[in-house]
């Protein structure tokens, strides 16, 4: 019986020390290019689940939404477009932009993660590096990868418009909480 249980506490130790820190505030944004002018952006409304030990980062769970309609290039009538065009957003028929994690990894500057990305009704694999600084009993969760807009068909053909898009994130993050 000994040997069960000290094979069972073997078995689930390295899921034991995930942590699930609640999101106090969150950044994101994002950078396009529009006929070579940097077109700079964000959005709010982030909801997501963080669980993460930096010690054993393959036992974090990761995800989290933002709401389409949030978004903001300090620009109404370009808003509008990116809003409500059907080769953009479409933020009545897809209010949320969701990404996942799906393995997370220590590396050489921090953290690696694979994340699926849904952005309207498609969904695809990136890879995000990021770092996770904690002070006392707070953390800060900070990353930005560089994608390609036309693998989730987004923007059409629309002249000028490049197809590198920067995306960003800084989670302030308390807990963890369990």
């Amino acid at each position: 019986m000994r040997k069960i249980l000290f094979a069972f506490c073997l078995l689930i130790s390295p899921f034991s020390k995930a942590q699930n820190w609640t999101v106090q505030s969150a950044k994101i944004s994002f950078q396009a290019s529009m006929f070579g002018a940097d077109v700079n952006g964000t959005f709010n409304g982030f909801k997501g689940t963080i669980i993460f030990d930096p010690a054993n980062p393959g036992a974090a769970n990761i995800a989290g939404t933002v709401e389409t309609a949030t978004i903001s290039t300090n620009n109404n009538l370009r808003d509008r477009h990116l809003k409500e065009k059907d080769q953009f957003f479409e933020i009545t028929k897809y209010p949320r932009i969701g990404m996942k994690s799906t393995k997370i990894e220590k590396s050489s500057n921090g953290y690696s993660g694979t994340f699926d990305l849904t952005l309207k009704s498609v969904t695809k694999m990136v890879q995000i590096p990021f770092t996770f600084t904690k002070t006392g009993a707070n953390a800060i969760m900070k990353g930005n990868a560089e994608i390609n807009r036309k693998d989730w068909k987004f923007g059409g053909n629309t002249l000028g418009m490049s197809d590198k898009v920067i995306l960003n994130f800084e989670l302030n993050l308390s807990g963890p909480t369990l």
